[in-house]
C-alpha cells in the first residue's frame, strides 16, 4: 500500500512524462530549463577558478546538487561523470526541486540540518521520481517480458542498477502504479534490442 507521499511522487512523475517526454530516452537536460532550473556544470565552476574538491565538499557528494534561492533554481552537476550517471543526477535534482525539498527551511547548501530520517526520505523520493521519469512505469510494464531489465536499461539509457531498482519497486507496486501512472508508452526504437535472456533469481527453500 503506497503512502500519500509516494502517490505524490508518482503523480508528479506521470505529469512530467505526460507533458514533455515524447520519446525515449527522455531528454532530461532539455526538461530542466522548462521548470526554471539552470544547469551549471563542474567545468563551468572550474573556469571560474573553483577547485573541484571544494565544490564537491559544498555539494556533499561528487554528482550534483539542487539549489533554490531568490535568484532562481540551479542544478549543479559533474559533467565529467558517465553519461548515464549525469542523466540520473539531473533527473534526481530536478525532482528535489519540484517536490519542494529545497524549500524546507532547514535546507542550506553545504549545511543541511535535516535529521537522518528526513534526509533519507527526501533522497528516496527524489531517486524514485528520477527512476519514473527516466523509466516510465508504462514503458517497463510494456517491455519487461520481451527485453528484461537489461533491455529496458538500454532503451531508457540508464544503468542496469537503476533499471533493476526501478523494476523491483514497479513489480512490488504494479497494481497501484498502473492506476496512478497513466501516461501512454513513449515512442522508441526497439529494433536493436535482443529478446530477453536474463532469468529472475529463483528462491530455494532450505
Amino acid at each position: 500500500m503506497m503512502t500519500e507521499r509516494e502517490e505524490r511522487v508518482v503523480r508528479l512523475s506521470n505529469e512530467l512524462v505526460r507533458r514533455h517526454a515524447l520519446t525515449l530516452p527522455v531528454d532530461v537536460a532539455a526538461l530542466c530549463p522548462l521548470y526554471g532550473a539552470r544547469l551549471l556544470s563542474l567545468s563551468e565552476l572550474e573556469e571560474k577558478g573553483l577547485d573541484p574538491e571544494a565544490v564537491f565538499a559544498v555539494w556533499g557528494n561528487r554528482d550534483g546538487v539542487a539549489m533554490a534561492s531568490r535568484r532562481g533554481r540551479t542544478i549543479g552537476y559533474n559533467d565529467r561523470a558517465a553519461e548515464k550517471r549525469i542523466r540520473f543526477t539531473l533527473a534526481e535534482e530536478l525532482m528535489h526541486l519540484l517536490l519542494g525539498h529545497t524549500e524546507d527551511a532547514r535546507f542550506r547548501l553545504g549545511e543541511q540540518s535535516y535529521d537522518e530520517a528526513t534526509y533519507a526520505l527526501y533522497e528516496e523520493e527524489a531517486k524514485r521520481g528520477a527512476c519514473m521519469l527516466l523509466i516510465p512505469p508504462t514503458v517497463y510494464f510494456r517491455y519487461r517480458a520481451l527485453y528484461g531489465v537489461a533491455g529496458i536499461a538500454r532503451l531508457c539509457r540508464v544503468s542496469h542498477a537503476c533499471a533493476w531498482t526501478a523494476a523491483q519497486y514497479y513489480d512490488r507496486n504494479e497494481k497501484e502504479l498502473r492506476a496512478l501512472f497513466t501516461a501512454r508508452p513513449l515512442r522508441c526504437d526497439t529494433r536493436s534490442l535482443p529478446r530477453r535472456t536474463e532469468r529472475r533469481p529463483v528462491r530455494v527453500s532450505v
